[in-house]
């Protein structure tokens, strides 16, 4: 059982490391996950991620992406992803609003077109989707009947959601078990919606998305960047397969983010936060485990330290703005094209505000020397 939670949270050795590849395009986005700071309220977090947002929409990033999380302290002031975005919209005028993401058992399809398709038409047709298939077994009170088939569920709905979104009827069962068509309104203004799918270490997973033409979520939890690579290979080979470009299609990577002028600072600031961080996510996961008995409290501690160690080092975006771009152009040499800076991991939020004049520095470095994202349709 412990092998298996720290493959779930990337211990693994890193491997050689790669040099940029100047030919590869590469976007920033900004994604809110965790904040389980105890120290402020939940209007305040709310305000920061506002506060954050509104810098991402003046700044260049492309994106934020927005969770869904239920009945846990871990990232649980985001229970609505589309009640998120509507707070955002009217404060912002280019950035995208993406969700990593929609659990689509836990909801009707129609219903996740009917709230998207309304921040599709406030933000000017800003909306891009993702979806999980959720994991988490509290989650499923929503839709206790969808836990088994989960992942089936979402295979299979994500396309209905894609028909709905474009305005095709599709039939769906309702009372007595009557078959009703529906057509979904109101009508968004994207008449293509672009999907993202969840996949982190399901290899099989990355050749699906690319064979359905979905664009692909992704993080370091059970991989490092070698692993990777050969995960986005099978997404690239997937697409081919499918009949779509293989060089399109985006690849979004997680990493967490502090950029600040001194290194020392940065690793000062983030020990706490982010083992707390890690904590709780490690205890997320090990609750949703079937036999989470057999961790005792002094493995936690061995994996906590362990995986503090190898995120500051290999995993994430922590020091300064070269320290920044060494890990950013291995995830470029890899096949990353986005990614999506995690900045709401416990830190102070002044001293995250006083940082992103230098993420803005390092993204900046990308934004002229390489040409922009291209959102597939």
């Amino acid at each position: 059982m412990t092998t298996s939670i720290e493959e779930l949270l990337g211990l693994q050795r890193p491997t050689a490391t790669h040099k940029k590849e100047s030919n590869n395009q590469i976007s920033f986005s900004l994604l809110f996950f965790s904040d389980v700071r105890k120290d402020v309220t939940d209007k305040q977090k709310y305000e920061f991620v506002r506060d954050i947002t509104v810098f991402g929409d003046r700044a260049g990033f492309t994106a934020i992406y927005i969770p869904e999380r239920h009945f846990y302290e871990f990232g649980s002031i985001f229970a609505n992803s589309a009640v998120m975005a509507s707070y955002l919209i009217p404060q912002t005028t280019r950035i995208r609003f993406r969700t990593a993401g929609i659990s689509l058992p836990l909801h009707h399809p129609a219903e996740i077109v009917e709230w998207w398709a309304m921040n599709d038409i406030l933000s000017g047709g800003r909306v891009d989707l993702g979806f999980g298939s959720g994991w988490n077994k509290p989650d499923f009170i929503y839709a206790p009947e969808e836990y088994a088939e989960r992942r089936k569920i979402c295979s299979d709905w994500i396309p209905l959601v894609q028909k709905l979104w474009r305005g095709e009827t599709v039939a769906f069962p309702g009372p007595d078990g009557e078959l009703i068509p529906i057509v979904v309104y109101p009508r968004p203004l994207q008449k293509e919606l672009n999907v993202w799918l969840l996949v982190t270490k399901n290899n099989d997973g990355f050749f699906y998305a690319g064979r359905q033409g979905y664009n692909v979520f992704t993080m370091l939890y059970g991989n490092n960047f070698e692993a990777m690579r050969e995960k986005i290979a099978l997404y690239r080979q997937g697409r081919e397969e499918g009949g779509h470009d293989p060089k399109k299609g985006i690849v979004t990577l997680m990493l967490h983010t502090l950029v600040h002028e001194s290194r020392d600072l940065v690793h000062k600031v983030v020990e706490l936060p982010f083992k707390a961080y890690i904590k709780s996510s490690l205890d997320a996961h090990v609750q949703a485990l079937d036999d989470n008995e057999g961790v005792s409290a002094k493995e936690k501690a061995k994996i906590l330290d362990y995986a503090y160690q190898r995120y500051v080092k290999t995993a994430a975006i922590f020091g300064t703005v070269d320290d920044g771009r060494k890990v950013i152009d291995e995830a470029i040499a890899i096949g990353v094209n986005d990614i999506a800076c995690l900045v709401d991991f416990g830190v102070d939020y002044s001293l995250v505000k006083e940082s992103l004049s230098y993420l803005e520095q390092l993204i900046s470095y990308y934004s002229n020397s390489q040409g922009g994202q291209d959102i597939n349709r």
